[in-house]
């Protein structure tokens, strides 16, 4: 698969008619202002620089309810970054939103630039998790964004979170599921955290909120991760994405650096202790995987299982993919 460049363009809480309790995003991206079209030069430039190849390169609006701008404001970023792609320094625009802002009108606006992803905040499929998260949306304004992004035939993927607060350990693998049952091509999947001067820090100082622990974070996000890559969904990001100096404002909650890492050894331990063999033959490239973040998978490693340096896995002599190895995993939910 091709790598893809980002450019993520933050426009900070732009749009929002709430603020979501788990939000802040001053505290998570340091920015204390929306970019201007001398700002949004920097970003992409600054960017641009960075990557090692200059094809693929999409820029994505992050940080807003990006459809309920108002128009001017909403075609003054896209006429932007349509630029972008009309010379051929970027592939496409992506941005995030919420159900809620999804509309034919909207549609009708979009329609005109070339716009590669939506990423919708779904959050939750329980009316109670998005009500005590204080979401604009409902259950129903999802699946009516859902029939509108369907029809229309633009990409779009969905961003959904663990541990809020009125949530569960059902509730989450369940929104986990439902996301992947849906058309969507990707999904963003991280556990609440609290961060400084949000709704939750407040709860969470008044005892009324208790952040999941790591460990639970994890095994939620390997198991929703499982149902993905079963169900062709690709995750774009796993745990929550901040920065140098912004990671001063995360107050409480399962933050990780290498969250990622740690839920893919978590999904390496299900396969070492659910899946059937009497040998397994693991490619190198996986190695990394299977003795687990700080080599905490070792204790699962005997003498059945060996690396080697080929492409496929080996079941017992049968050659197997990732993909196809994830679908002998049971009983883990």
């Amino acid at each position: 698969m091709k790598k893809e460049y980002i450019v993520p363009i933050f426009i900070p809480h732009a749009g929002c008619s709430k603020i979501c309790s788990f939000c802040n995003e001053f505290s998570a991206t340091g920015l204390s202002k929306h970019p201007d079209k001398n700002g949004l030069e920097l970003e992409f430039n600054k960017y641009l620089n960075w990557f090692s190849k200059k094809d693929s390169i999409y820029i994505s609006f992050y940080g807003s309810t990006f459809t309920a701008l108002n128009e001017e404001k909403m075609r003054f970023y896209l006429d932007w970054a349509q630029s972008k792609v009309t010379s051929g320094q970027a592939s496409g625009i992506r941005f995030s939103t919420s159900p809620h802002e999804i509309s034919w009108e909207k549609m009708d606006i979009l329609s005109g630039y070339k716009i590669d992803l939506i990423e919708l905040g779904v959050q939750s499929f329980f009316d109670d998790v998005l009500l005590a998260a204080n979401r604009p949306h409902d259950v129903s304004d999802i699946y009516k964004a859902l029939a509108i992004l369907d029809q229309s035939k633009i990409p779009y993927g969905l961003h959904i979170m663990t541990g809020l607060k009125e949530s569960s350990f059902h509730k989450d693998i369940l929104s986990g599921f439902i996301s992947c049952c849906t058309n969507a091509i990707t999904l963003r999947v991280h556990p609440s955290v609290v961060l400084k001067g949000s709704m939750l820090e407040q709860q969470y100082r008044q005892g009324v909120y208790t952040p999941e622990t790591l460990d639970i974070a994890v095994e939620k996000c390997a198991i929703i991760s499982i149902y993905a890559q079963k169900m062709k969904k690709k995750i774009i990001r796993l745990g929550l994405c901040v920065y140098g100096k912004e990671k001063e404002n995360i107050v409480a909650g399962p933050y990780h650096e290498s969250f990622g890492s740690i839920v893919k050894s978590r999904i390496a331990r299900f396969i070492l202790t659910t899946v059937d063999f009497n040998r397994l033959e693991i490619p190198l490239k996986y190695k990394s995987d299977f003795i687990g973040l700080s080599r905490s998978n070792l204790k699962f490693l005997d003498s059945r299982v060996s690396f080697k340096d080929h492409p496929d896995f080996l079941l017992d002599g049968t050659k197997l993919s990732y993909d196809e190895l994830l679908f002998r995993i049971k009983n883990i939910y």
